[in-house]
């Protein structure tokens, strides 16, 4: 069974190597980060070679691709040169964008119940040949009933790994420092029963002023299968969208 690395190496710290059949479920509240973090780990694994899916019931191609776009600090430059120059360099960077192997599924296209979304990921893998989807996100998705074994059948009949984010309930705001737990997903039951990977976020600082700006907390309960406790602090430039870590002169082709 082929294993990758996860795309950003703080990851591989704390999880082992996702495999091609691993359903792994990112969940946190509304605003802690999860297309955030998506995102740039679609964009790292198409910088590695992997070809990307990333479906979306919620958001359009348009919208996905311009916060991509902002990982790019010619916005405040080239407005000092004119909006000519602005809106040649934007569109230059969209074209680069659109070149490489990262593939933008607005689902709304094809239906929002499960077996439409199911569907539509098996179906365009035949024409974009992805090597893993991104699905953003769960609860967005009607008739969602058995929706985790769903996408637990579609990653093992694909051969690829499927990453689903999941909106928690504010049930968050009643634990100790606001922090996640398994408790506080919708359905949990059945993420412990079909998740291979489950990873919580939580951002200090939505809660407290005073908490640092730029740090994403990212917790795993659950890793190839068994209970875990096991976390790291990633570091985002929330304006940009991007890990801070990263070099972003130029986007791969």
């Amino acid at each position: 069974m082929s294993e990758y690395r996860w795309p950003i190496e703080k990851l591989n710290d704390i999880l082992q190597p996702m495999r091609e059949t691993d359903l792994i479920v990112i969940g946190s509240r509304p605003s802690q980060g999860k297309t955030t973090l998506m995102l740039n780990m679609a964009y790292e694994f198409t910088r590695k070679g992997m070809r990307t899916a990333y479906a979306t019931v919620d958001r359009s191609r348009d919208n996905l691709e311009e916060r991509l776009l902002q990982r790019h600090r010619y916005s405040e430059d080239l407005l000092k040169d004119g909006e000519d120059e602005y809106f040649a360099m934007r569109s230059r960077y969209r074209e680069k964008l659109r070149s490489i192997p990262l593939f933008f599924l607005d689902l709304r296209e094809w239906g929002e119940t499960i077996d439409k979304v199911a569907y539509a990921i098996d179906d365009l893998k035949c024409f974009f040949r992805y090597d893993i989807c991104f699905v953003d996100y769960l609860q967005l998705i009607r008739e969602r009933e058995g929706e985790l074994k769903w996408f637990k059948e579609l990653a093992t009949f694909l051969q690829m790994p499927i990453v689903i984010a999941s909106q928690l309930k504010r049930t968050v705001m009643n634990n100790p420092g606001n922090l996640p737990q398994e408790k506080d997903f919708h359905d949990f039951e059945e993420i412990n029963a079909c998740a291979d990977t489950i990873i919580m976020l939580h951002r200090e600082r939505s809660y407290d002023d005073n908490a640092p700006k730029k740090e994403l907390r990212v917790i795993v309960s659950r890793d190839r299968g068994k209970p875990v406790n096991r976390e790291t602090v990633l570091h985002f430039d929330w304006e940009r969208a991007t890990l801070m870590e990263e070099e972003q002169e130029s986007i791969a082709r």
